[in-house]
C-alpha cells in the first residue's frame, strides 16, 4: 500500500508539473544561446602554422551548441568544421563562428606573415617610409595603354550554344531589409558549348563545369525589385575555387541583372572606360543566360566579386591584429542596410567598412583593435574632407598628402563621361588605403542609371534648360549628400572643392588629353559586343525580361520599340557627350 500510494503521488506531482508519464513525451526546457565570443580574438601565424580557435557560448548551458566556422579569405588562411585554422600564405583573415541556434557570430582576426623579414638594407634611406615620404607611396601603371579596342570573343550562330548558367534552389533567396536578403544553399553549372569565351592559348579552358555546389542570395537596392521584381541580381559563393567562363578563378562572383538598361550595355560600357583610363582595378565579366531551377531567367553580366587582393582584385592588404596604419576598403552609400558606417564631419558622407570585417549593427566587432581601427581611418577620412573644404590646396601639406589624385581623376572621367545619375559620390562609390597609399579610389560601379537612362536627372538634380542630355556638366557641379534635405545635390562636396584648385583642374586636363583617343573607340566596343550577344539579347526581350525595350523611360521625345534602338540612342548619347566634355575640359 504504501508503495502504490507512493507512486500515486509521483504521478500526482508529474500531473502538476505538465510533465507526461510516458518517457517518450517527456518535454525538456529549451536554454537559447544569447551570445557567442572566439578565444582567441585575434592572432599572427606564419605560413603554414596552425591554431585552434574555440567558440565560448552564452550561457554554458545552451540546449543547442552546433556552430560553423568560416574564411573570408581561403587564400591566406582556412578553417576547419572544428575551428582549426591552417595558415597558407601572407595576408588578413577574419574567422567567423556561427552558432546554428540564433545566428550569434563572432570573429577572429587572423595576420598571416611570410618568411621572417631580413630587415633595412643599411644603405636604404630612413625617409622613405611609406607615410613620411610622398614619393614612397604606391604609384599606378598606365593599364589602359596597351587596351585593344574590344575583346576577341568566338561569335556562336544558335542561342543553344551561347554561354549559360544553371541554377537550383530549394526556396529563393528572402529579402530581409534593404540590401539584406538570406543566403540559400543550391548548385550551378557553368557551359560554355562552343568556347564563346576562349582564348586561342587557353588549354585549360573548361566548356562544361558540370554541377558544382553553391550559396546564392539577393543582391542590390531599389535596383532589386525594379521593373516589378522580374529579374533579379544575385551573388554566388561557390564552395570551391573555380575558373569561370575563362576568368580567373574565385569562390565569389555576381549575378548582375540590368533591368532597369534596355541596352544591357552599359555597365559593360562604364568598366570598360575604367579599363582605358587606368583605374587599379575593374572587375571582369561575360554575358550569359541564366536559367533557375529550369526556368528562363533572362541574359546576365557573371561579374567578378568585389572583393580586396592586393594581386588580383581591390589592391590593398587588410590591416592587420594590433595595426592601424594597413588596409581599408570602403564605401559610400546612403542606403539603410546592416553594414557598420561612419558619417563624415564636413560633407557628411555615410562610409560603410567593408574590409576590414567589424560586424554589423546586430553582430558588431567592438574589440580593442576594431575601435582603434575605425577611430583611425574615420579620421583619415575627415582629414582628407577637411582639408578639401579648407582649400587648403599646397600638394605637401594639403589635401593631396592623403588623397590620390591619379584615381579620383580617373574615377571622375567615367562618371562624368557616362552622366552616371548615382555617381558623384553619391552611391557605390570606394574608397581604399593601404599601408603604401594614400585614400585612393579603387574602382567604378554601378551604371544602370547612365548614359541618358534617367528621365529625372534634369528635374531631381535641379539641372539648367538643356544641361541634363549629352550636354552639360553634371559631376563636377552636384555633390551633395543627396539626403538630410539636400536632395539635389547643390551641397559642394569632392569634386566641388577639387575643381577650384588649379593643380586639379590641370591633371585633369592632361590626363583626359591622354585617354581620349583610347575613348574613341567605344562606339566600336559597342558594337561588337552586340555582335557577340544580339541571340542573348532577343531572348532576353521575347522572354519578358526586358520591359524598357519597348516603352519610353528616356529623355524625351525618344521612344524604343526594341533593344537595338536602345542602343543605338544609347552609342549616340556617348557620342555626343564625348565631344562636348572634350571641349568643355580643354576650356577649363
Amino acid at each position: 500500500m504504501k508503495i502504490r500510494n507512493i507512486c500515486h503521488l509521483a504521478l500526482y506531482t508529474l500531473a502538476f508539473a505538465g510533465v507526461s508519464c510516458k518517457p517518450d513525451e517527456i518535454q525538456v526546457a529549451t536554454v537559447s544561446v544569447q551570445s557567442v565570443s572566439v578565444q582567441p580574438a585575434s592572432a599572427t601565424l606564419k605560413e603554414g602554422e596552425t591554431l585552434q580557435l574555440e567558440a565560448v557560448i552564452s550561457p554554458k548551458d545552451a540546449t543547442e551548441k552546433g556552430v560553423d566556422w568560416s574564411s573570408n579569405n581561403e587564400k591566406a588562411a582556412v578553417v576547419d568544421a572544428k575551428g582549426l585554422v591552417t595558415a597558407l600564405a601572407p595576408g588578413a583573415v577574419s574567422i567567423t563562428v556561427k552558432t546554428r541556434d540564433g545566428g550569434h557570430s563572432a570573429r577572429c582576426r587572423i595576420t598571416v606573415k611570410g618568411p621572417e623579414d631580413p630587415g633595412t638594407d643599411p644603405g636604404t634611406d630612413p625617409g622613405t617610409n611609406p607615410g613620411t615620404n610622398p614619393t614612397a607611396y604606391r604609384t599606378w601603371e598606365d593599364t589602359g595603354a596597351t587596351l585593344p579596342d574590344y575583346p576577341t570573343y568566338n561569335t556562336v550562330s544558335t542561342l543553344a550554344d551561347f554561354p549559360r548558367i544553371d541554377i537550383t534552389w530549394e526556396k529563393e533567396t528572402q529579402r530581409l531589409a534593404e540590401g539584406e536578403y538570406t543566403w540559400v544553399d543550391g548548385t550551378v553549372r557553368f557551359r560554355d558549348p562552343k568556347g564563346m569565351y576562349k582564348t586561342a592559348n587557353e588549354k585549360d579552358y573548361e566548356t562544361d563545369s558540370q554541377v558544382l555546389q553553391m550559396r546564392i542570395r539577393g543582391r542590390g537596392n531599389t535596383s532589386y525589385d525594379a521593373e516589378g521584381g522580374i529579374k533579379h541580381s544575385y551573388k554566388i559563393k561557390l564552395a570551391d575555387h573555380r575558373k569561370v567562363f575563362g576568368m580567373k578563378g574565385d569562390k565569389d562572383w555576381m549575378l548582375v541583372a540590368d533591368v532597369q538598361d534596355p541596352s544591357l550595355l552599359r555597365n559593360a560600357v562604364a568598366l570598360r572606360i575604367a579599363r582605358m583610363v587606368s583605374m587599379p582595378w575593374t572587375p571582369k565579366y561575360r554575358a550569359a543566360e541564366v536559367y533557375f531551377n529550369g526556368k528562363y531567367g533572362g541574359c546576365y553580366l557573371l561579374v567578378e566579386a568585389k572583393e580586396v587582393d592586393r594581386e588580383n582584385k581591390v589592391p590593398i592588404t587588410v590591416v592587420g591584429p594590433g595595426e592601424t596604419d594597413g588596409g581599408y576598403l570602403l564605401e559610400i552609400d546612403n542606403k539603410g542596410d546592416y553594414d557598420r558606417y561612419f558619417r563624415t564631419e564636413t560633407f557628411q558622407k555615410k562610409i560603410k567598412f567593408k574590409d576590414p570585417d567589424f560586424g554589423d549593427r546586430n553582430n558588431p566587432d567592438n574589440s580593442t583593435d576594431a575601435q582603434a581601427q575605425m577611430a583611425y581611418i574615420t579620421e583619415y577620412v575627415n582629414d582628407v574632407e577637411r582639408l578639401l573644404k579648407e582649400r587648403s590646396f599646397d600638394p605637401e601639406t594639403g589635401y593631396q598628402s592623403k588623397l590620390d589624385l591619379y584615381t579620383v581623376i580617373g574615377n571622375y572621367i567615367v562618371h562624368e563621361l557616362t552622366m552616371n545619375v548615382d555617381g558623384g559620390m553619391r552611391l557605390s562609390t570606394y574608397f581604399a588605403k593601404d599601408k603604401d597609399t594614400k585614400l585612393f579610389m579603387p574602382m567604378v560601379w554601378d551604371f544602370d542609371l547612365s548614359l541618358g537612362n534617367c528621365s529625372y536627372i534634369g528635374h531631381d538634380f535641379n539641372l539648367d534648360p538643356g544641361m541634363d542630355g549629352p550636354k552639360g556638366w553634371f559631376i563636377k557641379i552636384r555633390g551633395g549628400s543627396f539626403e538630410n534635405g539636400d536632395w539635389d545635390g547643390s551641397r559642394k562636396s569632392y569634386y566641388q572643392y577639387l575643381f577650384e584648385d588649379p593643380l586639379f583642374v590641370q591633371a585633369l586636363k592632361e590626363r583626359w588629353n591622354l585617354v581620349k583617343p583610347r575613348l574613341d573607340k567605344i562606339p566600336a566596343f559597342i558594337d561588337k559586343m552586340v555582335e557577340y550577344n544580339t541571340l542573348a539579347y532577343d531572348h532576353n526581350v521575347s522572354g519578358g525580361k526586358n520591359p524598357r525595350a519597348n516603352r519610353s523611360y528616356y529623355y524625351p521625345p525618344d521612344y524604343f520599340t526594341n533593344w537595338s534602338e536602345a542602343v543605338a540612342y544609347m552609342k549616340d548619347f556617348y557620342t555626343e557627350r564625348l565631344a562636348w566634355l572634350d571641349q568643355a575640359i580643354n576650356q577649363l
